[in-house]
């Protein structure tokens, strides 16, 4: 026992309940070359007129700095250039998410939202998806069949395919058919 009365471990609970609420991880999804909300934002204190508040990516390259109500650029990560907004109107009512325009796969990873005046953090994993590729249609004895996307490297595979003669010849003969089968 401690000379208050408390155990040390009753003090680190304490310590952890009080950090818990102070932050928070989220996690959301985009697909390569989307436009997604970084969400940031603190309802239940109020913040001084001069509001600073810290957006870094995997804890070191810095996203989007905001210094007593203004914008600073000046060392930010040059990934993230000319690719995030912010909303200056809404950071009075303690919203402070960015907008991360034209997500890149290298966007993937934990973002942190950080307002020192109240030591509040927000964490949001961003998990960034590759673009599906459309399904594409097959004729197959006159019927029409869908087919499962490909993936980039199958397509690829298959885009080579097209340049063999034997498909080159297949696909001659499939047209005139189709021609006679008009006339």
């Amino acid at each position: 026992m401690t000379r208050s009365g408390l155990s040390e471990g009753c003090w680190l609970s304490c310590v952890f309940l009080l950090l818990i609420d102070k932050v928070s991880l989220q996690e959301t999804e985009a697909v390569v070359g989307d436009n997604i909300i970084l969400p940031c934002s603190n309802s239940d204190e109020a913040l001084q007129d001069k509001v600073t508040v810290f957006w870094r990516f995997r804890d070191s390259r810095i996203v989007y700095d905001i210094i007593n109500n203004k914008v600073l650029f000046d060392e930010q990560d040059t990934s993230f250039s000319n690719r995030v907004e912010s909303f200056p109107a809404e950071w009075t009512k303690g919203n402070f998410s960015i907008t991360l325009s034209s997500v890149q796969k290298a966007d993937g990873g934990l973002y942190t939202c950080f307002i020192p005046a109240i030591n509040k953090q927000t964490k949001v994993e961003l998990i960034v998806k590759e673009r599906p590729v459309a399904p594409s249609l097959q004729w197959r004895n006159g019927d029409v069949k869908t087919v499962p996307a490909l993936s980039g490297r199958e397509e690829l595979r298959n885009r080579d395919a097209g340049r063999n003669p034997e498909n080159l010849v297949l696909f001659s003969a499939a047209l005139l058919g189709l021609t006679l089968l008009y006339v």
